[in-house]
Order: structure tokens, then C-alpha cells, then sequence
């Protein structure tokens, strides 16, 4: 393996000199550095990371948690942050975190520190060890903890501009499918939802389906036999894209029009929602000003540990599209079936 030590004797400097070069120091003129640099090329030169990890007492590695990797939405995250972390030179290990599993990612990979997304009740056990206190978790996305760094997404607020729209369209029978059975508070986008239907007078209805690796598949056949019994809504506002993906097929397969017998809404804003034959209307995630927050927080945090605690509130965008425009005549009422049925409820 080369050194550095060879490449200052080849070329007759101090190997200092080839230190700063090659860290990028700004006190090496260009010509020096260039020299220096194409002198470890033809040497087949190769830094040493875990070396370079050890002198400054940090692994150049961040652990990235997420509720489940079926997301097409955390995906979106992960090359998000990982594209920054490359930038900065660290890398990103991410782990689907459950239960011991946050602690399971430390048993095997030392990091410098966390982001986690939509994972609040784990930051916050994490928090209650005295152990970890001293490892930076940055908590980020819809459903984060506010006991410690925090970048937040106002679903909420998405919700509200969605219920505004469907309603205003003259929707009235508005379903929202969500796998969360309960209020709780993650459950940003299922509180406002009941709170603009009861506020319009009307009952909320909730379609309820569990997490799968085969999500869009799940939906597609769920709301086929949700349809067969209970009718049609009007809309349905899902919890994510990859569900109003799946239920947009399922309607599709059942000669449900899209948006001319029911209105589709998603959250996310993943790309795939614009390639349908029907554009799905969605709440767009900050996604690239959430990574680019949280990252800038995390490196505040690992320079200066006694930092006050860094916060911020970032907004979602509704983006209109086809499948929920508003139509010109009030929808035709879909049929009504008993409310006890399977599937819907008043919580």
C-alpha cells in the first residue's frame, strides 16, 4: 500500500506538504497540489478511511431510521440524505427500525449519528438511556419528536388544504385510508381529517388496511371488496401515494372513474403519481429541504454538543391534478350501505 511518506520521498517535499494537499487545504497553491495529486494517482495511492476516522475520533458514518423500507416515500428520503452525506464525504447505513431494533444497528456499526424519520416514539425511548445522551439524533418528518433536534413536516396542515379541496369540489361522502385504527400522535393526517368532516357536518369513514411489502397490491384488491360492500365514496384521501396507487388500480379494475365518480388524493409527492393515464393529485414532503435541515442541524450538533436545540416547521404542498379536479356537476351519489359494515366507523 502507498503512503504518504512515499509520495513526499518521490517527490523530494515534506510530507506534510502531501497531508494538506491531499485533505484540499486552502494554504497549498494549486500547482503543488495538482502535482501532488497526480503523483498519488500514478502511485496508486488510496487513503485510508478507518486511519482518517480514528484522528478525528469520528466513523464518517450516519445511521438513517425509518418505520419500514415498503415506503416508495422513505426510499425517496434515503437517496436524499445519502446524496448530502456523500457530498459532505460520510456515508448513510439505514436500518427499518422496530422495537430493540434501533439499538441492534449499534451492536454492528458505530456511527456518529442519527436522523430519524417518522420514528418518534423510538427517538424518544432512545433519549430515556443514558447510554446513548451522547450520540446527536436528529428527529425529522410528520411524526417526530420535539425533545430534541427536530425538523418538522405539518401534515396537518396538508390535510386541511385537501379536505378544503374535496369538499369545495361538492364531495360529501369523503373516505381517508389509513392503516393508523386510532387517534394518536402520529396521526397527523387522520386528526385533521375527522376534524374537517365533523366541522362540514358529515361522518368521517375511515378504509383501513395493514402494512405489507406488497402495499399497492393489498390496496388494489382491498378496495375492490371495500366497494362491493359498502359502494363507492365520492373520494378518498389516502395516507400515501403508494396506497392511492394501489386503490387507483383496484377502481380501475372495478370501471370506477377517476375523477368523474370518485376524486383520488395521495400524500407524498412520489414521481409515480404523474405517470398515470390519471395524474394523482397529492400532498408533496419538502423531502430535499427536510434532509438538507436535518443534515445542517446534525453537523452543528456533532461541532458544538452544547448547542441550544435546533427546530423547525416546514410545510407541504398540495399539488392539484386530474384526479380530483373539481367537476362541473355535483357527483352522482354513489349507493349507500349500513354504517355498521366492515370498514367503517365513527372514531
Amino acid at each position: 500500500m502507498v503512503t504518504q511518506a512515499q509520495i513526499a520521498r518521490k517527490l523530494g517535499i515534506s510530507r506534510q506538504l502531501v497531508t494538506f494537499a491531499l485533505a484540499g487545504y486552502p494554504q497549498v497553491s494549486e500547482k503543488s497540489r495538482r502535482r501532488i495529486l497526480d503523483a498519488a494517482e500514478r502511485m496508486g495511492y488510496s487513503p485510508n478511511p478507518h486511519a482518517r476516522a480514528l484522528r478525528r475520533e469520528r466513523t464518517g458514518i450516519i445511521a438513517l431510521w425509518v418505520p419500514n423500507q415498503v415506503s416508495s416515500h422513505y426510499a425517496h428520503v434515503a437517496r436524499e440524505l445519502g446524496r448530502l452525506l456523500k457530498q459532505s464525504r460520510h456515508e448513510l447505513v439505514i436500518a427499518e427500525v422496530t422495537g430493540d431494533a434501533a439499538e441492534q444497528v449499534f451492536s454492528h456499526v458505530p456511527v456518529d449519528g442519527i436522523v430519524a424519520v417518522d420514528a418518534r416514539s423510538l427517538v424518544e425511548a432512545h433519549l430515556q438511556k443514558a447510554a446513548r445522551r451522547t450520540l446527536p439524533i436528529i428527529s425529522m418528518g410528520a411524526d417526530c419528536s420535539e425533545r430534541t433536534d427536530f425538523v418538522k413536516v405539518d401534515l396537518a396542515d396538508g390535510t386541511r388544504a385537501v379536505m378544503k379541496h374535496l369538499l369545495g369540489s361538492g364531495r360529501r361522502r369523503v373516505a381517508h385510508a389509513t392503516f393508523i385504527q386510532e387517534p394518536s400522535p402520529r396521526a397527523a393526517r387522520r386528526l385533521a381529517y375527522e376534524r374537517a368532516m365533523r366541522a362540514a357536518r358529515l361522518k368521517p369513514e375511515y378504509i383501513y388496511y395493514p402494512i405489507s411489502q406488497d402495499q399497492r397490491l393489498v390496496l388494489r384488491n382491498l378496495i375492490r371488496e371495500y366497494i362491493s360492500k359498502l359502494g363507492c365514496p365520492e373520494a378518498i384521501f389516502c395516507h400515501s401515494d403508494d396506497v392511492a396507487l394501489g386503490i387507483y388500480r383496484g377502481l380501475c379494475d372495478l370501471g370506477v372513474r377517476v375523477p368523474q365518480d370518485l376524486g383520488l388524493v395521495g400524500c407524498d409527492g412520489i414521481h409515480d403519481t404523474e405517470y398515470l393515464e390519471c395524474p394523482l393529485t397529492t400532498i408533496r414532503q419538502p423531502v430535499a429541504e427536510m434532509c438538507a435541515t436535518a443534515w445542517r442541524f446534525l453537523e452543528r450538533r456533532l461541532a458544538e454538543p452544547q448547542a441550544k436545540r435546533q427546530a423547525a416547521v416546514l410545510k407541504p404542498e398540495l399539488v392539484i391534478r386530474e384526479s380530483s379536479r373539481h367537476l362541473a356537476t355535483k357527483p352522482v351519489p354513489a349507493t349507500s350501505r349500513a354504517n355498521t359494515a366492515v370498514g367503517r366507523g365513527s372514531r
